[in-house]
């Protein structure tokens, strides 16, 4: 159940996150790829085909996305995927199950893909391995509890010191404020995106969680 709640919400996410970073004229633009740096992937291990609405929202642009994170299993650090075709839904009998003609595709000259890759390990350990491949246009940490993790202290000096775009985002405005407190505290700085409500948030409540708040995955936005 908690795996089917993930749903479309967060390709949403990333895309209204570029939006307002002001990044949505400069990705049309681009003639290579939109590199995205994704921290902390948990559910979405076993719901990597959501991605493929990255193709929709980003029409005629290749997408790469590198998810980084401990949560990765080690079987898995490396692995390599690419996303040619929207998610499908569970109706057997739907028509998203036709697959996209041939003669479709060939017409198709700007035929857009999601590629993705695993690193397991934390961001600013595995950082010069990763860029090896595939420097950021942005990065995005979903759900990152920046004030209960000292671990991101190192991986948000790092994105301090390569400029690169980043949204975060946490479960309720308690835990945003706590972390946008941390953050601005390392940039000496505020945030280059105040915190605020995102339209795409889950729209379930998170049950059992440690807070004694209302809490949405995804609920809270900010960025530096």
């Amino acid at each position: 159940m908690e795996n089917s709640k993930f749903g479309r919400g967060m390709p949403l996410s990333m895309f209204y996150g570029i939006q307002l970073l002001g990044m949505g004229r400069a990705v049309s633009r681009m003639d290579d790829k939109l590199r995205i740096h994704y921290l902390g992937p948990e559910k979405e291990l076993s719901q990597i085909s959501v991605f493929g609405e990255l193709r929709a929202l980003f029409p005629n642009i290749q997408i790469h996305i590198d998810l980084i994170g401990p949560s990765i299993p080690l079987s898995r650090d490396g692995e390599q995927l690419v996303l040619d075709n929207y998610i499908r839904c569970s109706d057997m009998d739907c028509s998203c199950k036709l697959s996209m003609s041939t003669a479709e595709n060939a017409c198709n000259t700007n035929y857009s893909i999601v590629s993705l890759q695993l690193w397991k390990g934390l961001y600013h350990d595995r950082f010069k391995d990763i860029t090896k491949e595939s420097f950021p246009n942005y990065i995005t940490a979903p759900n990152a509890g920046v004030a209960a993790y000292p671990g991101w202290v190192p991986t948000i000096e790092l994105i301090k010191e390569i400029k690169v775009p980043a949204i975060f985002s946490d479960y309720c405005e308690e835990a945003a404020n706590l972390a946008a407190s941390c953050i601005t505290s390392i940039f000496d700085a505020p945030l280059s995106l105040p915190i605020q409500l995102n339209p795409f948030r889950q729209p379930f409540v998170v049950e059992d969680g440690p807070l004694h708040l209302p809490c949405y995955s995804n609920c809270f936005l900010f960025g530096m």
